[in-house]
């Protein structure tokens, strides 16, 4: 009885000893691991050489212990293999391969936000948006507490406000986007306040100039936050970004690669966070998710008869390059895209943002597929009856995102907006080293005829998509003019010209001409 008596004493001592003083004595590090992605535009289908595909993301995430998924924004829309059924089986996979949350790119509500809500319910894990409200009420998921090995993670999400007019007007009418800033550290205290160790702000921001709040003035401004996981830029951050020691991650774009946080904490404190990315190299080495696998193989074999149908050919390889590119100068494609616009509405001219232009045509044959990967955004042609006067304030805006080097030449990586003008029926020459507003020189049609800016009488007929016509990209200038003729698809437009002018060419150029 003796021996009993003083064995439960050690027992209680050694306890005590252990537990007992668990502030004073240091508790084994924990180590984890975010995993993230973001602007995937639909690139769900891996290869060797530019994407990993989310079968990979899967495996790569399910073989790792103590780890998070998630993405960072414009996931739900792009390819074919996205917008054919409304983007549900994106959701779905992601759902599959085990994604945690995702906050709302500005294309996630391409479909409108009825269909986003939707699509949160099908994927069934949240969608971060803290910055949105509806009716004053939030329209999807505010934050979110994950327990990982005993360490509280908080996530909160936070979209650009510029979301009001890069998304289709008529599907953010009714949506109010508060400032990311002051939400960013409302919900940063709040989780703080729910004892997180970890504070994540999943963002689609971005890092280099766009309209809207960056998300390095998110980390300057709200050091409250430990990690910024970043989209919208299509930026790669090879080794993250440290600003105010909040660490800023982004992969790049289309899947290309995997970033890779790891976080260590001890004691409920963070000691080390770092970011990486998994390249499709290295993601190689990592067999597919067999589940997740057989998943995109039911989806593709569903679509692979509509997208593989021809429509005709091209003669030459024809570029969808950001910058230099669609965003920066005149481009065949876009040419091709606005010849094609006219074509379809006979209309005098036809514009098309750059933005709008997503794929690359090669030559040979061009399929139903390569068509919607080129105008995925399934937007209709819209012909409204402008004056010279508003031409000129719509090629203004198109061309008021350029920034010049301190040598005065276009930095065209700066300077790559959606807004910027391809065009089609006329040409125009504009001076990018004039301030903003100021910057068209001369705009004339092909008949010969050169406008002016103060004309408001003259008639000229124009095609372009809804997108641009109710406002969006900030060509609010044509918002309110009524809508003369409605049309088809855009997509359907452009396979009709090619189908036609079958193997189409090299579009005649010279239409945007950039001089001081």
């Amino acid at each position: 009885m003796f021996k009993k008596l003083i064995l439960i004493i050690l027992a209680v001592f050694t306890a005590f000893a252990l537990f007992g003083c668990g502030s004073q004595i240091d508790t084994p590090t924990a180590e984890i691991v975010i995993f993230h992605t973001n602007d995937t535009h639909g690139r769900i289908i891996g290869d060797d050489e530019y994407i990993i595909g989310i079968d990979r993301i899967a495996a790569i995430h399910k073989n790792t212990p103590n780890s998070l998924l998630v993405d960072a924004g414009d996931a739900l829309h792009g390819l074919p293999v996205a917008t054919i059924n409304g983007g549900a089986d994106i959701a779905e996979l992601m759902s599959a391969a085990g994604y945690d949350a995702l906050v709302t790119g500005n294309h996630e509500f391409n479909y409108g936000w009825e269909r986003l809500v939707e699509l949160r319910d099908i994927a069934g894990f949240p969608f971060l948006a803290s910055n949105i409200t509806r009716n004053g009420s939030p329209l999807l998921d505010d934050t979110l507490i994950i327990m990982v090995d005993d360490v509280k993670i908080g996530l909160f999400g936070i979209i650009t406000e510029s979301t009001s007019y890069l998304a289709m007007p008529a599907f953010v009418r009714s949506i109010e986007f508060g400032d990311p800033v002051q939400t960013a550290r409302e919900k940063a205290e709040y989780l703080r306040g729910q004892g997180v160790h970890i504070v994540v702000a999943l963002c689609h921001l971005g890092v280099t100039p766009y309209d809207g709040t960056l998300s390095t003035r998110l980390a300057s401004e709200v050091p409250e936050i430990d990690v910024i996981i970043d989209g919208h830029s299509h930026t790669e951050l090879p080794d993250g970004l440290m600003e105010n020691g909040v660490l800023i991650a982004q992969t790049g774009q289309h899947g290309s690669n995997l970033g890779k946080i790891v976080i260590s904490v001890e004691n409920g404190e963070i000691i080390s966070k770092t970011a990486s990315l998994i390249t499709v190299e290295e993601a190689q080495t990592t067999a597919p998710d067999e589940t997740v696998a057989g998943m995109l193989s039911e989806v593709m074999a569903g679509i692979d008869i509509i997208l593989s149908e021809p429509v005709g050919e091209s003669g030459i390889d024809m570029s969808s390059e950001r910058s230099p590119g669609l965003r920066t100068q005149e481009m065949p494609l876009g040419n091709l895209v606005a010849d094609a616009f006219r074509a379809a509405a006979a209309t005098d001219i036809a514009i098309v943002n750059g933005g709008s232009v997503r794929a690359d045509i090669s030559a040979g044959v061009v399929t139903r597929g390569d068509i919607i990967s080129v105008l995925p955004f399934g937007n209709s042609l819209m012909v409204k009856s402008i004056t010279p006067a508003v031409l000129f304030e719509v090629l203004e805006n198109g061309v008021s995102g350029i920034v010049l080097d301190s040598e005065l030449n276009i930095d065209y990586e700066q300077s790559a907006q959606g807004r910027f003008p391809q065009v089609s029926g006329f040409s125009f020459v504009y001076d990018p080293t004039a301030p903003a507003g100021t910057r068209v020189v001369s705009v004339t049609l092909d008949d010969g005829r050169v406008l002016s800016p103060d004309d408001n009488s003259t008639a000229i007929t124009l095609a372009s998509i809804d997108f641009i016509m109710t406002g969006g990209d900030q060509f609010v200038m044509l918002e309110d003019i009524p809508v003369m003729r409605e049309l088809g698809s855009a997509d359907e437009a452009l396979a009709e010209f090619i189908r036609v002018h079958t193997p189409v060419g090299t579009p005649a150029s010279g239409r945007i001409l950039a001089h001081s």
